[in-house]
C-alpha cells in the first residue's frame, strides 16, 4: 500500500468535501499543520466572538452550536470552524457534547490554500451560511490598533540632533586638516548614521539621500557616487537573489528541508547544525554575507514550518542564530569568503599576498574559527534550552514526501540553477569567469524558463535590501574619491603609540579602531579603512601584517545596531522579525562579539608558534 493509502490524517482530509480538488502539494503542506487533539464531554472548542484561530474536523463524538440568540444547531457535516478561513472571530459558541477526536487545522495554513485554491474562502462562508441560515449574523469588529502619535520625542531628538551635529563634525574635520569636500562628506555621513540610529526612516533611504546630497553638492561624479549600480556587484546580487526567490517559490526548499526532517536524528542540535554547516560550506565560493543568507533563508523559513516551532521561541531563535552565523563566522577565516579580505591582501607585499591568498590564510585563522565554532555552540545551548518538543511524526514526513511526488520542472530548474551557480563559483580559478557573469546567466537562465516570471521578479526579489548595498558600495567608492580613508589613516596614526610592540595591546587598538569606524561605514568599507589606519602601525611595531589584516575582518563583523549589519537588515526585510525572539537574538549576537576578541586573543600562542609572531 502507498503512504497515501495507510495515513488516516490525509483520508480524513480528503474525505472532506471543502478540501476536495486541492493538489498533492498543498495537500502535503497542509497535512504537515494539522494537529490531532481529543477534548472531553462539556468541553468549549471556541465561544461567540473567540478569535477564529481554527478550523476543525471532526473524527469522533459530538458538537453543539449555539448561535448568539441561544439557537442550537445540528451539524450536517463533521466540521466547524469554517470562520477561520475568512472571518475575524467566531459567529457561534461550539460545545463538545461527548468525548472528542478531532482535527484542528491553524488559520495560517488555510490563509496559505486560499492563495493556492481560490475558491476555498468562498467555499467555507458558503458552507458556514448554510449552517447559521435564517438569521442575521454580526461579526465582531476587527481590534484596531491605536494609532500613536505621527512623531515621537525619539523622532524629535533624532531630527534635532540631524540638524545640529553633521555641521560641528564639518568644522572639527576642517579644524584637523581635511579638505573642504572631505569634511563636508563626513557630515553627510554622520547624517546618514543618525538616520539609522533613531530610525527616522526605513534602512534603505538614508544611503540613497548620502548619494543623491553627493551628487547635488558635486562632491563626485555620477559615474563614481553611482558606480555600484553599474559595477559587477549589482548583477551578483539580483542574480543569487532572483536564486534565493526561485528555490523558495518552486518549494525546492520546502523538499529539501521535509527530507533533511526525515533523515536527521530527530535532535535540535542536527537540526542547527546543518544550516550552521550549509553557510561553512557556502563561504569559500560565494564571497557576500548577503548572498549566503539569501540562500539559507527559505531552508530556514521552511524549516521553522516543518517542525512547527512556536513563534519567538527558543527553539526558533536557535535556529536563526545557526542560521545567521553559517552565513558569517566563517567570513574573516579564508580570504575567498568575503569580497573585502580579497581587495585587504592587495595591501599586503607581495611576498606575503602570494602566501595569504592561498590555504595558508586558514591554517592561521584556524583556532579562531574553531573558537568562534564552539562558543556559538555553547551559547546557543546555554541561551536557547530545548524546549522539549514533541517527536517529529517521521510517519507524516514521508506521507508529505510521498505527496510531493517527483520534483517539478520549477524545482529543477531551482535546483540545476543552484548546483550550476555553486560548480561555476569554485572553479573560477579554471575558467577565469567572474561569479558576477555567472550570477548573470543564472538570472538570465531563470527568466526565460518561467521560473521567475515578471510578477515574482517584482514581488520577490529584495529590492530595497538591493538599493540599500547599492547605496553603501557608493558611498565606499565616494569616500576613495576624495581621499577620505587616507585622511583618517593620517589623523589617527598618531595615536597608536601606546602599542610598544606588544600583540596583546594591538589588538585591543585594531578592535578600538575598527568599532569606531564601524559606526559609520558598512562592513566592506569599514574594515578596508581600518586596514588602512593599522598596516602603517602594525608594520611600525613589528607585528605581522597579515595579522592587522585578519583583525579587522574579524572585528569589522561586530555590529551593535540593525544597521550595522547589511546581513540582519536583509533578515528584518523579509519580515521574518515576528517569527524568533529578537532580544534573546540581540543577547546571542553581544556574545559572539566578545567571542571574537576572546579567539583573537587565544590565537596569540599559535601564531608564535607558526612564526608570525
Amino acid at each position: 500500500m502507498t503512504p497515501e493509502e495507510t495515513s488516516p490524517l490525509l483520508q480524513r482530509l480528503k474525505a472532506d468535501p471543502l478540501f476536495s480538488g486541492i493538489s498533492n502539494s498543498a495537500m502535503a503542506r497542509l497535512l504537515g499543520a494539522v494537529e490531532e487533539v481529543c477534548l472531553p464531554n462539556g468541553e468549549y472548542l471556541y465561544r461567540h466572538q473567540d478569535k477564529a484561530a481554527y478550523l476543525y474536523l471532526i473524527e469522533t463524538g459530538e458538537v453543539q452550536l449555539t448561535t448568539p440568540s441561544g439557537r442550537e444547531i445540528t451539524l450536517a457535516e463533521p466540521r466547524c470552524g469554517e470562520e477561520a478561513v475568512v472571518m475575524e472571530g467566531y459567529v457561534c459558541t461550539a460545545q463538545a457534547q461527548t468525548e472528542l477526536r478531532l482535527l484542528r487545522i491553524p488559520r495560517a495554513a488555510l490563509a496559505d490554500l486560499t492563495k493556492v485554491k481560490p475558491g476555498f474562502g468562498s467555499e467555507a462562508v458558503q458552507a458556514l451560511l448554510s449552517r447559521v441560515g435564517g438569521e442575521p449574523i454580526h461579526l465582531p469588529a476587527p481590534v484596531k490598533a491605536a494609532k500613536g502619535s505621527s512623531v515621537g520625542l525619539s523622532d524629535i531628538i533624532g531630527w534635532c540632533t540631524l540638524l545640529v551635529l553633521p555641521p560641528l563634525l564639518y568644522l572639527l574635520c576642517r579644524s584637523h586638516g581635511f579638505t573642504t569636500q572631505g569634511a563636508i562628506f563626513s557630515a553627510i555621513l554622520a547624517a546618514t548614521v543618525l538616520m539609522w540610529v533613531f530610525t527616522l526612516v526605513d534602512e534603505f533611504i538614508p544611503p540613497l539621500v548620502a548619494l543623491i546630497a553627493t551628487l547635488f553638492i558635486g562632491l563626485a561624479p555620477a559615474p563614481v557616487a553611482l558606480a555600484g549600480f553599474s559595477s559587477p556587484g549589482m548583477m551578483t546580487l539580483i542574480g543569487v537573489f532572483a536564486l534565493s526567490a526561485s528555490i523558495g517559490s518552486s518549494g525546492l526548499s520546502y523538499r529539501l528541508m521535509l527530507k533533511l526532517l526525515y533523515l536527521l536524528p530527530d535532535r535540535p542540535v542536527w537540526q542547527q547544525s546543518t544550516l550552521l554547516a550549509g553557510g561553512y560550506l557556502l563561504s569559500p565560493i560565494t564571497p557576500s554575507g548577503n548572498s549566503r543568507l539569501s540562500l539559507l533563508l527559505p531552508l530556514y523559513r521552511d524549516m521553522l514550518d516543518g517542525l512547527r516551532l512556536p513563534k519567538g521561541g527558543a527553539g526558533a531563535t536557535a535556529l536563526m542564530a545557526a542560521t545567521f552565523s553559517g552565513a558569517m563566522l566563517f567570513s574573516p577565516m579564508l580570504a575567498t569568503s568575503k569580497s573585502s579580505n580579497i581587495t585587504a591582501v592587495n595591501f599586503l607585499p607581495l611576498q606575503i599576498q602570494e602566501q595569504f591568498l592561498g590555504i595558508y590564510w586558514l591554517v592561521g585563522s584556524c583556532v579562531a574559527a574553531v573558537g568562534l565554532t564552539l562558543i556559538h555552540l555553547i551559547a546557543v545551548r546555554m541561551l536557547f534550552p530545548s524546549e522539549n518538543p514533541q517527536p517529529l511524526p517521521k510517519d507524516r514526513i514521508r506521507v508529505q514526501l510521498a505527496l510531493l511526488g517527483s520534483m517539478t520542472s520549477a524545482e529543477r530548474i531551482a535546483l540545476t540553477g543552484f548546483i550550476f551557480f555553486l560548480a561555476a563559483s569554485a572553479s573560477v580559478s579554471y575558467h577565469h569567469i567572474p561569479p558576477a557573469w555567472i550570477a548573470g546567466c543564472v538570472l538570465i537562465g531563470l527568466l526565460i524558463s518561467g521560473a521567475l516570471g515578471k510578477k515574482a521578479f517584482r514581488d520577490q526579489l529584495d529590492w530595497p535590501m538591493v538599493f540599500f548595498l547599492l547605496g553603501m558600495d557608493g558611498i565606499t567608492r565616494i569616500m576613495d574619491h576624495l581621499g577620505l580613508d587616507v585622511m583618517l589613516a593620517k589623523t589617527m596614526t598618531a595615536w597608536f603609540g601606546f602599542v610598544g610592540g606588544k600583540i596583546e595591546l594591538f589588538i585591543l587598538a585594531a578592535l578600538a579602531t575598527t568599532l569606531v569606524i564601524r559606526l559609520a561605514l558598512p562592513i566592506t568599507s569599514g574594515m578596508l579603512v581600518s586596514a588602512i589606519i593599522l598596516l602603517p602601525v602594525a608594520e611600525a611595531q613589528g607585528i605581522h601584517q597579515w595579522i592587522a589584516i585578519f583583525m579587522t575582518a574579524m572585528f569589522s563583523d561586530i555590529w551593535f545596531k540593525p544597521y550595522q549589519s547589511s546581513q540582519y537588515t536583509q533578515v528584518l526585510s523579509q519580515g521574518l522579525a515576528s517569527r524568533y525572539d529578537q532580544g534573546g537574538f540581540i543577547r546571542y549576537n553581544q556574545v559572539m562579539n566578545l567571542a571574537r576578541v576572546v579567539v583573537a586573543y587565544l590565537s596569540i600562542p599559535y601564531w608564535k608558534w607558526l612564526g608570525l609572531l
